[in-house]
């Protein structure tokens, strides 16, 4: 009797201390953790658009430039049916007004005030003729855009490049306008050596 008795109180004495561990196992020891993988702080690296098509402002300044060679770290290709500057390294592209590209002599632009002429009807890579207007009375630095050989214009440069390049245009500098898009209402402007070295100067 007795000796059963001292197996019940021991088999309730093993349920007590077994049973509230085998309840709680995030009590256990869980050994040695794996070592973190360290990484580049993110204030060293060029800030992510956090798109896989769009190059962020910190991106294209970082990848939009001439390497160590001299020569371009971009390329021309076309997409969505459009020619797009397309990093080497990223694959990504940069939106028209770029900063990247217009501290390369690149102005990549959209025409102002098309919407109020007719049509262009400017075939990609085609060149655009920029026409100065320096008695505009808006903007004596005012640069017209118009299909070669046409009579009219259909839209202007906006200011800001218009400011950068009509001294250099008044001056003698040549500049050529390339149609990115069927519509021509996508430019980039540039020196022609410049167009030359992306292969975008068909003339």
């Amino acid at each position: 009797m007795w000796l059963v008795i001292a197996i019940l109180i021991g088999v309730a004495l093993l349920c007590f201390l077994l049973i509230p561990r085998a309840l709680n196992p995030e009590n256990e020891d869980p050994g040695p953790r794996a070592a973190v993988p360290s990484h580049p702080s993110a204030s060293t690296l060029p800030r992510s658009s956090g798109s896989d098509k769009w190059l962020s402002k910190e991106e294209a300044d970082a990848e939009l430039v001439r390497g160590a060679d001299g020569r371009f770290t971009f390329h021309i290709e076309l997409r969505d049916r459009e020619l797009r500057f397309v990093s080497d390294s990223s694959g990504k592209q940069p939106s028209p007004g770029s900063g990247a590209l217009s501290k390369l002599g690149i102005f990549y632009v959209n025409v102002r005030g098309w919407k109020h002429y007719p049509a262009a009807r400017v075939k990609m890579r085609s060149r655009v003729e920029l026409r100065r207007e320096p008695d505009n009375e808006y903007d004596r630095n005012a640069i017209a855009v118009a299909r070669v050989g046409a009579n009219s214009i259909y839209g202007y440069i906006n200011k800001g490049v218009a400011a950068r390049i009509a001294r250099y245009i008044d001056a003698g500098d040549e500049f050529v306008a390339i149609a990115m898009g069927r519509s021509g209402i996508t430019l980039a402007i540039m020196r022609i050596t410049v167009a030359d070295e992306l292969g975008l100067n068909s003339d």
